[in-house]
C-alpha cells in the first residue's frame, strides 16, 4: 500500500534524477550522436534514423510486459537495471563495428528507454507514495525531467568535441551512476507485500477511450514538434529566431505543468485533460498564420503548455482509476499505442508535407485529431478508485 510521501524525498529526487539523464542521454542526445556517427562511420541519416526508431519501437512493444513486471516486483532490479542498460548499450556503441552491431546497440537503448523512462518512473513513484502527495512528487520528477534536453544537448555537443565514442562512454557513465544510486535508493520490493496476489487487470471501456485520446494527442504533439522549427524556417523567420521559437515550445511545458496542479482541485482530472487536449488543437489551429508573429508565439505557448501538462495529466487519471497494484500494467498497455503513434508519426507528417508541398494540411489533421481526442476522452467518464483507508 503506498506511504506518506513523507521520508520518500530521496526516492523523490532520485526517481528525478535518473529520468533526466535517461531521457537526455538516450533521447536528446540521439540527433547529434547520429550527425557525429553518419561523419565517422558513414552511416547515411535513413540509417541512423532507422536504428532509432526501431529503437522506439522496442520502447512501445515491451511496455506492457515492463509495466506488468514492475506491478509484481517493484523498481529496484527493473529501474536501477535499466539505467545500467542505457550505459551498456551506449558502451556497445561506442564499441560498434558494423552497422547490424550499431542497430543492436540502440534496440538495447530502447529496452532502457522503457524501463527508465515516465511510464516506469510513475509506476515506483506510485507503489510508495498516493494522492495529493503522489501528484506533487509527479511534478518534482516532471519538472526536473523536463530541463533533459537543456541539460544534455549542450553537454552532448561539448563531449563529442573529443570524438563520439568518447562521448558515448561519457554518457554511459552518467547512466551506470544513477543506475547504482537508484539501486541503493529504489525499494526492493512494491508497495504490497512480497507474495500477495492480485487479481489481473482487466481494461474497461473508459481505459480503452482513454488510451485511444492519448494516442491521438502523442501524434499531436510529435507532428507539431517535428514541423515547427521547419514551418518557421519556411516562413523566412531567421535561424537563430526560429531556434529560439521552437525551444519555447519546451520551455512552456514547465509551467504549463506548474499550473496543472492548482487547476486539478478545480476542475478535476478529466474535465482538465479535456481542457488541454483542445488547448493543444488550438494551438496547432494558430500555427497556420505563422507571418503573424503574435498568433504564432501563442500557438507555441499554448501548445508547449498542453504538451507539459499531459504527461501528468495521463499519470493522474491512471492513478485515480486504478488500483496502485494495477498502475504499472494499464500504464504500460497505454503506452504501447502511445509510443507507437510516436515512432510512425513522423513517417506520416513527412508523407503529407511531400504530398502537399507545405504544412497546412497536416496542421489541418492534428487539430482534428486533437478535437477527436477531445471527444473520444470525452465519453471515458473514468471512476475514481477509493483512496487508501477509506
Amino acid at each position: 500500500m503506498p506511504d506518506s510521501a513523507h521520508g520518500q524525498h530521496p526516492l523523490v529526487w532520485t526517481l528525478a534524477v535518473l529520468t533526466t539523464v535517461s531521457y537526455g542521454a538516450l533521447y536528446y542526445a540521439q540527433p547529434l550522436l547520429a550527425v557525429a556517427a553518419e561523419h565517422e562511420w558513414g552511416w547515411t541519416r535513413t540509417q541512423t534514423s532507422l536504428a532509432f526508431t526501431l529503437a522506439l519501437l522496442v520502447t512501445a512493444l515491451i511496455a506492457p510486459t515492463v509495466g506488468r513486471l514492475l506491478d509484481e516486483h517493484g523498481g529496484r532490479v527493473l529501474v536501477g537495471g535499466g539505467a545500467m542498460l542505457g550505459g551498456l548499450a551506449l558502451v556497445w556503441l561506442a564499441a560498434a563495428s558494423s552497422y547490424l552491431l550499431f542497430v543492436l546497440g540502440w534496440l538495447l537503448a530502447g529496452a532502457a528507454m522503457a524501463l527508465t523512462f515516465y511510464e516506469a518512473v510513475f509506476t515506483v513513484l506510485g507503489q510508495r507514495v498516493s494522492g495529493a502527495e503522489r501528484t506533487r512528487a509527479t511534478l518534482t520528477i516532471t519538472l526536473v525531467a523536463g530541463l533533459a534536453s537543456t541539460i544534455f544537448v549542450p553537454l552532448t555537443t561539448a563531449l563529442l568535441t573529443g570524438g563520439l565514442r568518447g562521448a558515448l562512454l561519457g554518457l554511459a557513465a552518467l547512466l551506470l551512476a544513477v543506475g547504482l544510486l537508484a539501486w541503493r535508493v529504489l525499494p526492493k520490493h512494491r508497495g504490497a507485500a512480497p507474495g500477495t496476489v492480485q487479481p489481473p487487470f482487466t481494461p474497461d471501456r473508459a481505459f480503452v477511450r482513454l488510451t485511444l485520446a492519448f494516442t491521438l494527442a502523442r501524434i499531436v504533439t510529435v507532428g507539431v514538434g517535428l514541423q515547427l522549427a521547419p514551418l518557421l524556417l519556411a516562413t523566412e523567420y531567421p535561424p537563430a529566431l526560429a531556434a529560439g521559437l521552437t525551444g519555447l515550445a519546451g520551455l512552456a511545458a514547465l509551467p504549463g505543468r506548474v499550473l496543472f496542479v492548482p487547476l486539478l482541485g478545480r476542475l478535476g482530472a478529466l474535465p482538465l485533460t479535456l481542457l488541454l487536449f483542445a488547448v493543444l488543437g488550438l494551438g496547432a489551429l494558430l500555427l497556420h498564420f505563422p507571418a503573424a508573429a503574435p498568433l504564432t508565439i501563442s500557438g507555441i505557448v499554448l501548445f508547449g503548455m498542453a504538451s507539459g501538462a499531459l504527461t501528468l495529466a495521463r499519470a493522474e487519471l491512471l492513478a485515480r482509476q486504478y488500483r496502485p497494484e494495477d498502475f504499472g500494467t494499464a500504464n504500460g498497455r497505454m503506452a504501447r499505442p502511445v509510443n507507437l503513434a510516436q515512432a510512425f508519426t513522423p513517417l506520416g507528417v513527412g508523407w503529407l508535407y511531400t504530398v502537399s508541398g507545405g504544412y497546412g494540411w497536416s496542421l489541418t489533421l492534428l487539430a482534428l485529431l486533437a478535437g477527436l481526442a477531445v471527444w473520444v476522452a470525452w465519453g471515458a467518464a473514468p471512476r475514481e478508485v477509493p483512496a487508501p483507508g477509506a
